[in-house]
């Protein structure tokens, strides 16, 4: 069980930023085993579970949207239009990132931070 974990998640890092989620729906459809498949109820209903409590409890302190992405992840093996929203929200989340970073380490604050 770990090392088949191990390599999907191998794989998936492996994969391309905009592509990862895509790719990961497919390997799961290849092994495809049925809706009589512990794991793959598993994961749909726990990352619908999982998503759905984020939403209600994202007014509270807390992970709830890393945690409401988590779901979305999980989701992402079985349902394709899920796999293709993943990838391109971590397209414009890495933009997004690169651009925060940018103006960090441009800042005084940022620029203290910095190694010297």
């Amino acid at each position: 069980m770990t090392e088949s974990v191990k390599q999907e998640w191998q794989s998936f890092k492996r994969d391309k930023p905009g592509r990862r989620f895509q790719n990961r729906y497919r390997r799961q459809q290849a092994r495809e085993q049925g809706w009589r498949d512990p794991r793959r109820l598993f994961f749909v209903v726990g990352g619908l579970l999982i998503a759905v409590v984020s939403l209600v409890l994202g007014v509270l302190p807390g992970p709830g949207t890393l945690t409401f992405f988590l779901g979305l992840a999980m989701i992402a093996g079985e349902f394709y239009p899920v796999a293709r929203l993943l990838d391109w929200a971590e397209v414009r989340a890495r933009k997004l990132a690169r651009w925060v970073g940018g103006i960090w380490r441009s800042s005084p604050q940022g620029r203290s931070w910095l190694p010297r």
